[in-house]
């Protein structure tokens, strides 16, 4: 097998642990949401295969773009400061009322 077959495989299979409640193809036509995902539900050699095919700046970016309520304190925190980056308050929905 190929080498990117190999590794679409690889991201394919951690598509469906960290979202698997649609198809993996689904779920990685959103990369940043993707990432998130893995920040918050992945395993360690998920995170660190993730961030060897997309790199620091694509994770700082959708940590940047995380929508509210899918990481946790802690996940956020530890990304944050894995990253380099400065940890701002968790975002949160805004429910109207």
């Amino acid at each position: 097998m190929l080498k990117q077959e190999t590794e679409f495989s690889t991201l394919e299979a951690i598509a469906s642990r960290v979202c698997w409640w649609q198809p993996p193809d689904e779920t990685l036509k959103d990369t940043p949401l993707f990432l998130c995902r893995v920040m918050t539900w992945g395993t360690w050699e998920d995170a660190t295969f993730c961030l060897y095919q997309f790199g620091k700046d694509t994770f700082r970016e959708a940590l940047k773009a995380a929508p509210p309520g899918l990481l946790d304190p802690r996940s956020w925190h530890y990304w944050h400061n894995r990253l380099g980056l400065p940890v701002p308050d968790l975002p949160v929905r805004n429910i109207p009322v």
